[in-house]
């Protein structure tokens, strides 16, 4: 007899902990989404010294249409007075040129000066994106930027500026992917990981929070 009643008190306890789990989750995943699209949909880029280009994928040394979005936006606002500089950021992914190259050649092409488009080609994460811009700025003394990504990206990478110090405003592009859903909560999964480095919560990953002190530093 006691032995069935602690079976059920386990299962009891067992299906409380999963019923939690699942509103933390829920409760998680929810408001995440909701900081993600209500940043995407009231971003608007403020005249900056720069902007900063988030890198993606390129294809046969080509820029993926991912890419060509995120630098046709950077290209309006460098035509409309809103940056007069801009950085390219990205490291080497699938093939010889790096992401920042492939960037450039594209805004060359596409009549902006080859000098004021700067190299920021070692970058292989969003974090490395914003902090090896930062160097570029603060070689350049420059004080502010524009970030150029996709709206379900732009809350983490303003997030990030705030965290290095950058003075940013952000551009996000317009152009919604078909798998809305599944770039939204996959976001909300980098967001959770981007805390647990933050705040030093994980120590198998790297440490954000001692990468911000740092450059807080220099």
């Amino acid at each position: 007899m006691m032995k069935s009643l602690r079976l059920l008190q386990r299962s009891k306890n067992l299906i409380l902990f999963f019923l939690l789990s699942f509103l933390v989750l829920t409760g998680y995943f929810g408001w995440t989404s909701y900081q993600i699209v209500s940043t995407w949909k009231s971003s608007e880029g403020t005249p900056s010294d720069c902007i900063i280009v988030l890198g993606a994928a390129v294809w046969n040394g080509k820029p993926s249409p991912a890419m060509r979005e995120r630098l046709d936006v950077a290209l309006e606002l460098f035509q409309a007075g809103m940056a007069s500089q801009i950085i390219v950021s990205g490291g080497i992914g699938q093939g010889e040129k790096s992401e920042a190259e492939v960037m450039k050649e594209y805004l060359v092409q596409q009549g902006v000066p080859a000098q004021v488009v700067h190299l920021e080609d070692q970058a292989r994460s969003t974090w490395e994106n914003l902090r090896f811009s930062q160097r570029i700025m603060e070689e350049q003394a420059w004080s502010t930027a524009i970030i150029v990504t996709h709206g379900f990206h732009t809350h983490r990478s303003l997030k990030m500026a705030e965290d290095l110090g950058i003075q940013a405003s952000a551009e996000p592009v317009t152009l919604t992917p078909l798998n809305i859903v599944y770039y939204t909560l996959r976001e909300c999964v980098a967001l959770a990981e981007y805390s647990l480095k933050k705040y030093g919560l994980d120590s198998g990953l790297a440490d954000v929070r001692l990468n911000r002190e740092q450059a807080a530093a220099e």
